[in-house]
């Protein structure tokens, strides 16, 4: 009998050892691919249009090329964020300045002259539009299930609903590469979206600049709340 009970001793022992063994965890590397932070990605392109020498050999812009020059703007919608660039080292300076008048006309942001290709020849004026595009990041993707991440780190696929959404409402992609120095102004950006209402010349008593506004008013009412006045009359 005790030889029986010693054997069914061992044997609970042992399982309950091997349940144990089966519970715990050993490997502590994480499983399938390396997670990585999404971003977005941000690029800079340069449209190019090509400018000829007038025919004539003026060096103003004709009606022609001019036309030529804002439907080239209005096809590739150039607004707020592009620079234009200007290569053409053969040309007059009057005639250099009279493409970027035509730039700033259109209301678009002018950074000067550059070498940025291939040399224009003949007197002909290649015009870049310099602008930054921006890829959002995929964030349908998830390879790994979260409940199996063993290492208890932070999944770095969380926030990528937030990096696509800045990269969507960024007004200027070239702000996510290197930023804006320089001071800024709450009012403008205020005035963007709402025009406060004129105001009056005239001040009003005790509040002028420097001086503090009259307060006798409140101090009677407080007196009033305080002191209410009495009733001449009586209930029944």
């Amino acid at each position: 009998m005790k030889l029986f009970d010693t054997i069914l001793k061992s044997a609970l022992l042992g399982l309950g050892v091997s349940l144990l063994a089966a519970c715990s965890h050993t490997d502590l590397s994480p499983k399938g691919e390396p997670q990585v932070i999404k971003r977005n990605s941000v690029q800079m392109v340069r449209l190019p249009h090509e400018i000829s020498s007038e025919t004539d050999g003026t060096d103003t812009l004709s009606a022609l090329k001019e036309d030529a020059i804002n439907r080239f703007f209005k096809s590739i919608n150039a607004g707020y964020g592009d620079v234009i660039m200007l290569d053409g080292p053969d040309a007059s300076k009057a005639r250099i300045d009279a493409i970027e008048a035509l730039v700033k006309q259109a209301g678009l942001t002018y950074g000067g002259t550059s070498a940025l290709g291939a040399k224009p020849k003949n007197g002909t004026v290649i015009l870049y539009v310099e602008r930054y595009s921006v890829t959002s990041p995929n964030c349908n993707y998830w390879p790994e299930v979260t409940s199996n991440q063993e290492v208890n780190n932070d999944s770095s696929f969380h926030g990528c609903a937030t990096t696509t959404n800045l990269g969507m409402m960024v007004a200027d992609p070239r702000d996510l590469v290197s930023g804006r120095t320089g001071k800024t102004s709450t009012e403008a950006a205020v005035r963007a979206i709402y025009t406060p209402p004129a105001r009056s010349g005239a001040r009003r008593s005790g509040t002028a600049s420097g001086t503090s506004p009259n307060t006798s008013a409140i101090g009677n009412a407080a007196n009033a709340m305080s002191n209410p006045p009495t009733s001449s009359g009586s209930r029944n």
